[in-house]
């Protein structure tokens, strides 16, 4: 093990866990031991794990206990078996978005604040208690662990940046934040044909042993390498994230790299949900984190067939999310993985898709920077973005207030920023907008 990342795991968080009473290195440690337990132990433990959350939700969620209730569930001691569990009703965004207030634990008044751009456009806020995202961060550490990007492992970031231009006191804040994670951000949505070489030898000077990235402008900057036979420093492993990674994409990325190239999955409700091992490359799901289910358009039981995917946080005791359908959709197994990984599979992601914008000089712009943008819009509920002509973009807003002048302009300037003004920026406000045949896409690419 190399000296900076055992001394990072070893001695300093097990130190900042004591001093600032944030128990991350401890849990690294207990969800690490567990993948030591056989898959029946690991069964066991989400059973109990969910139990204690269901007494929780029932007792101290409004919302739940009426829900429960009125599906005739007066103690919630009698569901006592996964097959019980399933026949509880599913949690859906317009439930959330409808029954906030009510959601959220009486028992846990302070909680951090999330929001997320929602995969049919329509921005959601949720909140969780700080032990949970404690241990969600736990968790997601042990799966790029396993992928070799772990706790202090020199990693190079190729991510979405934050919104809007930092404050110098935030960036020397962040900053020092990736520094002792011993790791360096690069803004996706800024990257252009004309700066590849830029982010080609910030690669280069930086020579991480791991890489990080959005699908897209990885596999963007990997056809770069070949097209022109750039040589490029080759990390020991490259994880990718927050889009699907398709063969042909895996494939180039890695023959530019050098390097093996492994998928993750996660949402910001819930964090990490699912990494591939190293063996087989199925995605290991985090059964003692969460509850994972796929159910067909009945609300059955389904695997081995692409589903729709409900998620059970099992820590979130500030505003439990108990059998929540994101908008995604995905592939279980029953069948258990040939590596030594005990944890269940998911064999694919099958749903979730957030296409590219392109501008004129050939610049392509992530999806992922419009929910990334109008999370902050609280007045927005729902959007979608549409390019119709290689030049012009439109963007149609449901308004849950009227945007006011500054917050237009805001939006027109941060778009107008990552695609350098190439494009005409036209936006409606529009009463509802219909969802696509998929019910998923918000970002719509038509004969570009």
């Amino acid at each position: 093990m190399k000296l900076y990342p055992q001394l990072l795991r070893g001695v300093v968080l097990p130190f900042m866990s004591k001093v600032k009473g944030k128990p991350l290195s401890g849990y690294v440690t207990e969800y690490s031991r567990n993948l030591k337990k056989s898959p029946e132990a690991l069964q066991q433990l989400q059973w109990q794990a969910l139990t204690r959350l269901l007494d929780h939700a029932f007792e101290q969620c409004p919302f739940y206990r009426e829900r429960l209730q009125n599906a005739g569930i007066d103690d919630i001691r009698t569901v006592d078996s996964m097959q019980q569990f399933r026949q509880l009703p599913i949690l859906t965004k317009d439930d959330i978005r409808q029954n906030y207030q009510q959601l959220r634990a009486t028992n846990f008044p302070h909680n951090i604040i999330k929001s997320t751009g929602g995969s049919t456009g329509q921005p959601l806020t949720i909140e969780l208690n700080h032990d949970s995202n404690t241990r969600r961060e736990a968790v997601m550490w042990r799966g790029y662990n396993w992928l070799g990007a772990g706790l202090g492992e020199r990693t190079l970031y190729l991510w979405g940046a934050g919104i809007g231009k930092a404050s110098l006191a935030r960036r020397c804040k962040e900053n020092l934040y990736h520094w002792f994670y011993n790791r360096k951000m690069l803004n996706s949505f800024s990257m252009s044909p004309a700066n590849l070489h830029e982010y080609i030898d910030q690669i280069n000077a930086y020579r991480p042993d791991a890489l990080v990235a959005y699908v897209n402008p990885l596999y963007e900057l990997a056809l770069h390498l070949l097209q022109n036979k750039i040589k490029i420093h080759s990390p020991g492993t490259i994880l990718t994230g927050a889009e699907p990674l398709y063969e042909y994409q895996r494939t180039a990325i890695e023959q530019a790299f050098s390097c093996q190239v492994y998928n993750t999955y996660g949402c910001r409700e819930v964090m990490l949900i699912a990494a591939e091992c190293k063996e087989h490359k199925q995605l290991h799901i985090n059964s003692d984190h969460l509850l994972v289910e796929t159910v067909n358009e009945a609300g059955l039981p389904v695997f081995g067939e692409s589903g729709d995917i409900l998620l059970t946080d099992l820590f979130n005791y500030g505003m439990p999310l108990i059998r929540y359908q994101n908008g995604d959709r995905a592939t279980l197994h029953n069948n258990l993985c040939k590596c030594a990984n005990p944890l269940p599979v998911m064999s694919s992601v099958d749903g979730r898709k957030l296409d590219v914008i392109k501008t004129p000089s050939g610049k392509l712009i992530p999806g992922e920077l419009f929910p990334h943008l109008f999370k902050e819009f609280p007045g927005i509920y729902k959007f979608q973005v549409r390019q119709s002509k290689l030049d012009a973009l439109t963007i149609n807003i449901v308004e849950k207030r009227p945007l006011n002048a500054s917050e237009r302009a805001a939006i027109t300037s941060e778009i107008n920023r990552y695609s350098q003004g190439e494009l005409t920026l036209t936006i409606n406000i529009v009463d509802d907008i219909p969802l696509t045949a998929a019910g998923k896409h918000r970002v719509t690419v038509c004969e570009v």
